[in-house]
């Protein structure tokens, strides 16, 4: 192995590789009709279930991608998962700061309030009312096994 004719990470090489950033992984910036566009697919209720329900979700992504494309929008799968999430996150932070008193905003938030905000609140309250007619009926259900299960032993 010959040392002295290695070349550092930092030295520029012969042939340069083309190595993706941040910045031009995504492709072009998307403009407004397109963040639109995206949101107005993602707030079909079947299209949110969809994503709600599923891990693996690159299908779903490229069925958007192709909605997007009958609208004249080139974008592929991971362009608008990608945007999609930062959409997400964005609006988590400005809704958390509103939460706080804190006075924040973003371009599309009523958009995405529609699609994240009362929604949300409405499940998880929605799941807790199931969760606890779910813990009734198991304790119900308990006990009736235990009242027929003493029964049975005293016959």
């Amino acid at each position: 192995m010959e040392l002295g004719n290695s070349t550092s990470i930092m030295e520029p090489s012969i042939n340069p590789t083309f190595i993706p950033t941040i910045a031009n992984e995504g492709g072009k910036h998307w403009t407004v009709p397109e963040v639109r566009a995206l949101i107005g697919i993602w707030s079909d209720i079947s299209i949110q279930q969809q994503l709600e329900v599923t891990v693996r979700n690159k299908r779903i992504f490229e069925q958007i991608a192709a909605k997007l494309q009958k609208f004249g929008i080139e974008r592929d799968w991971k362009q608008c998962r990608t945007k999609y999430k930062n959409l997400k996150h964005e609006y988590k932070i400005v809704r958390m700061a509103q939460d706080q008193g804190i006075t924040k905003n973003m371009k599309f938030f009523t958009e995405l309030d529609a699609i994240l905000g009362h929604n949300k609140t409405e499940k998880s309250q929605q799941r807790e009312f199931q969760d606890e007619e779910q813990a009734t009926r198991w304790a119900n259900v308990k006990k009736e096994e235990d009242r027929t299960g003493r029964e049975g032993k005293k016959k």
